[in-house]
């Protein structure tokens, strides 16, 4: 059904959704009616796939036609890489592509990190975008579980979370939400240790990264690292999602103070 309109023109699509959407176009769609809206090209094309069918069944076929072709459009996964590399190699620098992203955060930045030993470097252009525009930043960080059991949980992932600061953010305010796990503010021994391992980004719903990179200056500059970055935004929600979910679950800390 929708090969008929493989040739028709996205706008053309589009423009046909939104008038059925919005009851500029009533369904079902005629050759009489599209032609009266001002189709021209590919008439037969959309006749073939959308006459006689309801305003729901011609939207879905529509809407997964549109679908299709942004999968078809959208960037291809890209390769990001620290370390040595031969003359074949074509892979993005993992630095450079973390302080882009960093850069044209707008909205939202979520990111989850194992290690952030001499940050400043790496972070200081996300602190710059929160002050610039206001971009909302959620940092999951790992804390280390200590050995024995404390007389506060809660006090001592918040004495963690200053730690963090004082050790990787010298910008001062803004700050990030600072969330981690609570079994890490329990003792850990054995089969009970646990460690929030992660590496990646998502920025504004939209790009996000994997790596091995911890976000050092070390792992962006010297060690062999790889990584994938996606503009993808399912993907991108997808994983912002994931680690949002832990806060509604209750299963990590937030700083508070």
């Amino acid at each position: 059904m929708t090969q008929g309109v493989s040739d028709v023109s996205t706008s053309s699509l589009e423009r046909i959704l939104a008038a059925l959407q919005d009851g500029q176009l009533r369904a079902p769609l005629s050759r009489s009616l599209l032609v009266a809206f001002g189709v021209k090209g590919q008439l037969d094309a959309l006749v073939r796939s959308l006459e006689g069918h309801s305003k729901a069944a011609s939207v879905s076929i529509l809407e997964s036609v549109l679908a299709e072709r942004r999968k078809l459009t959208r960037p291809a996964p890209e390769l990001v890489w620290t370390g040595p590399e031969g003359t074949s190699a074509a892979a993005r620098d993992t630095a450079v592509v973390l302080r882009d992203l960093f850069e044209g955060a707008r909205r939202r930045v979520v990111l989850g990190g194992y290690s952030f030993l001499n940050a400043e470097s790496v972070l200081a252009p996300l602190h710059k975008v929160m002050v610039d525009h206001a971009v909302e930043t959620h940092f999951f960080i790992n804390v280390e579980q200590p050995d024995y059991r404390q007389p506060s949980e809660e006090a001592y992932g918040q004495a963690a979370f200053e730690a963090f600061l004082a050790a990787s953010w010298p910008f001062g305010a803004p700050y990030p939400d600072l969330y981690c796990d609570r079994r890490a503010l329990r003792p850990g021994r054995g089969s009970e240790y646990t460690s929030l391992h992660a590496k990646c980004v998502s920025v504004d719903g939209e790009r996000a990264f994997v790596s091995s990179a911890n976000f050092t200056t070390r792992a962006q500059e010297r060690n062999i690292e790889a990584g994938v970055l996606l503009h993808d935004a399912t993907f991108a929600r997808q994983l912002e999602r994931q680690w949002m979910s832990l806060i509604e679950g209750g299963f990590v800390l937030r700083r508070t103070r």
